[in-house]
């Protein structure tokens, strides 16, 4: 995995908006399937010190140091099955818990 990052999440605002807008843009079925992409990379790449990121303009998935979330977030733990919406054109993260 490459340790360089694209996402400064200094430069992010939370949001409650990315997902339902997500699911705007491509739909229900593909938005989950996005979702189910971004786990199974954690869970094929991923250790206990990364989570999955949901590219929002791209559709993309990558890792990001966990550890650098939940410092952002303000949270002292970070589920399985959580992924991060990420909207560089906004500037904007959303945490998402899969069910």
């Amino acid at each position: 995995m490459n340790n360089s990052s694209l996402f400064n999440l200094d430069e992010c605002s939370l949001s409650n908006d990315l997902w339902p807008n997500f699911i705007k843009k491509v739909g229900f079925i593909k938005a989950k399937l996005a979702v189910r992409q971004s786990l199974d990379l954690q869970r094929m790449q991923g250790s206990s010190l990364t989570m999955p990121v949901l590219i929002f303009e791209t559709c993309g998935t990558a890792l990001v140091n966990a550890k650098a979330v939940r410092s952002y977030i303000g949270l002292s733990n970070l589920d399985q099955g959580m992924v991060l919406i990420f909207s560089s054109k906004i500037k904007a993260i959303q945490l998402l818990r899969d069910n």
